[in-house]
């Protein structure tokens, strides 16, 4: 008997234990994940995500060239160019941190490295392949004699550039193009003359050779110095950029020019269906990705964030972008204006083969096909963590060619914004983070299950419990019928007894 109360004692007592185990689970669910995510996602020197933040897994860098074919009919004749595309040209692209300091302010100072190691496997043709483009500081030269070169000087120029036999176009190495650099004859002229010609030449302009990514291979001074929020003490500033260059305001006007956004590493938990904004050392600005989907990436619950039309829409159709562009110049929509940000270069962003741009671009050249299945830009991050699950960028250079009359290499050119690559960064979860990210995602839905899972246990038992006493109740209430009945009926039946 005593060992039947003990069993009734702890039968209550688990059922107890198990709907308040449940009702705490229910209701800290959310608690629990804030402390996980402080400790493990929060940038501190200790924390998990903190080599992970400063060696990113590598990403590939996937470069297409635009190959002009019709370079001679462009210069003499006028004729609108013509281009083909030639690529993927792949790089595995590493980033690294360096010059780090931890700030009073729950801020942290880095610089970045990048370096870039070709993939070849992953390429199509060689470093050594030829390609015609046209020629940014012939471009740049057109530029300037519009824009700051006064005409009595043209004439000179103008003699000077026959001298030097610059060209419009240039055929050079994909390798040269990219990274190595290749000489221009204007180049050792500015350097000679740098004291005559250095008002009208930006600073930094003056080179020894030219590449677009010229001198930026292993180097920590290109990207510039960030000063990001670790989001300690304040979880919703996590991964934001707060400084750019020891400056919270950029090189453009007004809203334009408020440095703000994330660094592109991850983003503060629970994020909205509305828009993501990421700081581009690139571009000197912020740009803006709109919710666009959910998707489920390796399985992970993601939202999908894109650049639509608005991001490099001219101030007419987006009122947010219009500090962007000077006020005299007037641009279709579809291209950014990165020439501040260029030393004066006339270079022009958009998104690969004008997509989403307006079609004065794409009737300016020949060649282009914009397809959103290959060319657009999305940013998937899990929302609960913010965490980026799968990340494809896709930009395009365009260089600006237009006619200076007086000057005959530029007198026949028609006005078009040249595209000379477009390139993607590619980035997925690593293989090993597949299964954490997925716990993250769904954290609060397991401890919801398991908090409902244990109050269910709980009443089971108290139920069963509830069962057992009864039917034990009612056992000793009751007298044993069917034993009395046989022995009653047993004493009437025995005839032979007497």
């Amino acid at each position: 008997m005593k060992g039947f109360c003990s069993c009734k004692l702890f039968s209550v007592a688990s059922s107890i234990v198990f709907v308040f185990i449940g009702i705490v689970l229910l209701c800290t669910g959310s608690e629990l994940f804030t402390t996980i995510y402080n400790a493990e996602l929060v940038l501190q020197p200790e924390s998990a995500s903190f080599p992970m933040w400063r060696d990113i897994p590598p990403l590939q860098a996937r470069i297409h060239l635009f190959n002009v074919t019709n370079a001679k009919d462009v210069t003499e004749k006028g004729h609108l160019p013509k281009v083909e595309e030639i690529g993927p040209f792949v790089f595995y692209e590493s980033h690294h941190k360096t010059g780090i300091n931890w700030n009073a302010n729950n801020t942290i100072t880095y610089k970045q490295i990048r370096t870039w190691h070709y993939a070849p496997e992953l390429s199509v043709g060689d470093l050594d392949t030829e390609i015609t483009i046209l020629n940014p500081i012939a471009a740049s030269i057109g530029e300037m004699l519009r824009t700051k070169i006064p005409k009595a000087l043209h004439l000179g120029t103008n003699w000077l550039l026959k001298a030097k036999r610059e060209q419009v176009f240039v055929t050079q190495k994909v390798g040269d193009i990219l990274f190595n650099g290749f000489d221009d004859p204007f180049l050792t002229f500015m350097e000679d003359f740098k004291m005559i010609i250095e008002p009208f030449v930006p600073d930094g302009a003056f080179m020894d050779k030219f590449g677009f990514f010229y001198n930026r291979n292993g180097s920590d001074w290109v990207d510039g110095v960030f000063n990001m929020f670790t989001g300690h003490e304040d979880n919703s500033l996590v991964g934001k950029v707060h400084a750019w260059n020891y400056s919270t305001h950029g090189l453009f006007p007004g809203e334009c020019g408020v440095v703000k956004g994330g660094a592109g590493e991850f983003y503060p938990p629970r994020l909205n269906k509305t828009y993501i904004d990421l700081f581009s050392n690139d571009l000197c600005r912020s740009i803006r990705f709109n919710y666009n989907t959910t998707a489920y990436p390796f399985g992970i619950h993601s939202y999908e964030y894109i650049a639509d039309a608005s991001m490099f829409a001219n101030g007419t159709e987006n009122p947010d972008n219009a500090c962007y562009n000077p006020q005299d110049v007037f641009l279709p929509s579809g291209v950014y204006n990165t020439s501040i940000c260029r030393f004066g270069a006339p270079v022009f962003v958009s998104q690969p083969h004008f997509l989403f741009a307006d079609s004065y671009y794409r009737n300016r050249v020949m060649g282009l096909n914009p397809d959103q299945n290959k060319h657009r830009t999305f940013m998937r991050i899990e929302p609960e963590s913010g965490v980026p699950t799968q990340v494809s960028a896709k930009f395009q250079l365009n260089v600006l060619m237009d006619s200076v009359p007086d000057v005959d290499m530029f007198k026949n050119l028609p006005r078009s914004f040249v595209p000379v690559m477009w390139y993607e960064n590619a980035a997925n979860t690593p293989h090993e983070m597949v299964f954490k990210m997925k716990l993250i995602s769904n954290l609060e839905n397991i401890m919801g299950v398991c908090g409902w899972c244990m109050i269910g246990g709980g009443v089971s038992c108290f139920l069963l419990y509830a069962i057992i006493v009864l039917a034990s109740f009612r056992q000793q209430q009751d007298p044993p019928i069917l034993t009395e009945s046989i022995v009653e009926d047993s004493d009437n039946e025995n005839v032979f007894q007497d």
